[in-house]
């Protein structure tokens, strides 16, 4: 299917904040994916920007991606994901985490908030937009909830001012590979993997959704914004062609090294065991290669990584 915008990646961390900088787009956002009955939202967190191959750590150390309060104070953490991270579900966990103990010591600090902590208290709730798959199946959007084990009962708290229950958490995954043509789901979700795959829509979009349409348009942008963006790019593209890079040279190493140990085999006989030895170390270390340019990156860790390759840490360390 043809990109809606052939010159942008709405997945990137500048382009998601400013999509949702605008309020009215990140209300009809929340509203949409979380079924949740809001008539306002302003944007607390979101302004900061981070390089494409930002480390992990300090991206901890800073914040969440966007983060919007709705009217009736419940919160929403938004995280946009590119590359696949084994423990990308805890960080969102510990997110949410960090962000429920932020309200409490924001209530503690009024003296007449403190006697009215947890009915003041807000839920938070987190959507995952992805470009990696993530689950099992189909399902292109993935809603969790916490439920009764036998009674499939929805646990539910209240919000001051407001007297109907709200879910105590939600956390929905939006895993835009999975898009495809006549998904058996409600369009007002299904726009919006349209919207971040860079997709063409299949339903007349409305006025709301034009709006964040043209906040993807380059044309609009200051020259700071395209600046920034096309720092991005180059580095995201960096980011992936080096890994790209280091399996192709793994393996032509391979090759050379495995044809030069096949040479006192014989010339004809060693010429054809040397490349299929070769092939086989060269398909190895660039195996090796990738998943240390993935540690170094911060993608995964150095216990996963030497699992990955049968290799004790001790012996994985040598190749750092």
């Amino acid at each position: 299917m043809e990109e809606r915008h052939k010159n942008i990646k709405p997945t990137y961390d500048l382009v998601v904040k400013k999509v949702f900088r605008n309020e009215e787009v990140a209300l009809q956002f929340v509203k949409d994916i979380f079924e949740l009955p809001a008539k306002s939202a302003k944007l607390i967190e979101g302004n900061q920007i981070f390089t494409a191959n930002s480390n992990v750590e300090s991206d901890f150390n800073i914040a969440v991606d966007i983060l919007v309060e709705l009217d009736n104070h419940a919160q929403v953490i938004i995280e946009v994901q590119l590359a696949k991270q084994v423990f990308f579900i805890n960080r969102i966990w510990a997110y949410l985490c960090k962000q429920v103990n932020d309200n409490i010591e924001r209530l503690k600090q009024n003296e007449e908030e403190q006697l009215a902590i947890y009915k003041k208290l807000p839920p938070v709730y987190v959507a995952a937009i992805v470009d990696q798959n993530y689950f099992e199946g189909d399902d292109a959007i993935s809603t969790f909830l916490i439920k009764e084990e036998t009674r499939n009962t929805e646990l539910k708290m209240y919000v001051d001012n407001d007297t109907k229950e709200m879910p105590l958490l939600k956390i929905v995954f939006l895993e835009l590979k999975k898009y495809k043509e006549n998904l058996n789901n409600d369009y007002k979700k299904i726009r919006w993997l349209e919207f971040f795959g860079n997709k063409q829509y299949t339903s007349e979009p409305d006025d709301v959704l034009v709006q964040a349409d043209n906040l993807l348009n380059l044309r609009n942008w200051t020259k700071e914004e395209k600046r920034m963006y096309d720092e991005m790019t180059r580095q995201q593209d960096h980011y992936w062609a080096s890994l790209t890079y280091a399996q192709e040279e793994g393996i032509r190493q391979g090759i050379e090294q495995g044809i030069e140990r096949g040479i006192g085999l014989g010339i004809e006989k060693g010429r054809a065991a040397g490349r299929e030895e070769g092939i086989e170390q060269g398909i190895e270390q660039g195996r090796i290669s990738v998943i240390v340019n993935l540690v170094k990156e911060g993608i995964i860790t150095k216990e996963m990584g030497a699992q990955k390759l049968n290799l004790s840490e001790q012996e994985f360390e040598t190749y750092l």
